[in-house]
């Protein structure tokens, strides 16, 4: 049976819709009212096709006991010809859009940034079960009016089970997903706290290069090659975040934390790798700036 669609004026519950703020893989997202209170909320209508009314209200509770100040308040599930979500309503843009609009943000604001999603990563990893987000991308990461980050969008998120293969639809995204995510070499695709990390720092590589890893030809070129006035601490983050190996990586989101924070000791000094970083920077400033060597 067709879902219906809400156009403006029409009500849903307690909920006037306003507009329709987009559409994804969990169903549809309207821009609404609760006049009672008036009070915008974002409703999503669910996708009923491969779940139950005993798995949408699980999914519900699950999101309705999240609290974290990067989590959207979850209000209300309830029916009425098909099943709504209401939910904090998060003004402001996605950071994918933001990173287009803008370019790459300085190296302090990024770390800013990366410090705050490594927080909310932690916050989920540490609930008992674990919850793996699992589909970390800019199109899932508010930048709100007052320049702080919020997390939305958690059809993808799945509490981590242990012993157990995961089996169905992995939610993944070309650029951002560990390469576990995907099937291959006769495995079934898996994620756990390392496959967020790998997605953040796939991030946080965005957002200080500028380079979006769902678009080529980044792959092919070094970080030092979009931005060599990067600090090499950051960089090493970065780069131990995006190892192809999930061992190879942080195991937790505080132990990418603690390194984010000691960035700036781990200077290259006294080392070729120092130099040609020195290099780099002053050729850099020469064609971009107009800086003399």
């Amino acid at each position: 049976m067709k879902k219906r669609e809400l156009e403006e004026g029409k009500m849903a519950g307690k909920y006037r819709v306003l507009d329709t703020l987009g559409e994804g893989g969990e169903g549809r997202v309207y821009l609404a009212e609760d006049e009672s209170l008036s009070r915008k909320v974002a409703l999503k209508c669910i996708r009923q096709a491969e779940k139950t009314e005993e798995e949408i209200r699980r999914e519900a509770a699950f999101l309705r006991d999240l609290r974290h100040p990067m989590l959207p308040v979850v209000y209300e599930l309830f029916y009425e010809d098909d099943w709504y979500l209401a939910m904090e309503y998060i003004e402001g843009e996605t950071l994918q859009h933001y990173l287009e609009s803008h370019g790459r943000v300085e190296e302090a604001q990024g770390c800013a940034w990366a410090d705050a999603l490594l927080d909310v990563l932690c916050y989920l990893h540490k609930r008992k079960p674990p919850v793996i987000y699992r589909d970390l991308k800019p199109d899932n990461i508010m930048v709100c009016r007052d320049g702080m980050l919020k997390l939305v969008d958690f059809g993808g998120a799945a509490l981590k089970s242990y012993g157990e293969r995961c089996v169905g639809r992995m939610a993944a995204t070309v650029g951002y997903a560990a390469p576990e995510q995907w099937t291959g070499k006769g495995q079934n695709p898996r994620a756990d706290e390392r496959s967020d990390l790998y997605a953040f720092g796939k991030i946080l590589y965005y957002m200080v290069t500028g380079a979006d890893p769902g678009k080529p030809p980044y792959t092919a070129l070094s970080i030092a090659h979009y931005n060599p006035l990067l600090s090499a601490g950051l960089e090493r983050v970065i780069r131990r975040c995006i190892e192809e190996e999930p061992e190879a990586r942080y195991q937790v989101a505080e132990e990418a934390g603690r390194d984010l924070h000691r960035r700036d000791l781990w200077k290259r000094k006294g080392t070729a790798g120092g130099f040609l970083r020195h290099v780099e920077k002053q050729v850099y400033l020469t064609q971009k700036i107009g800086v003399g060597l």
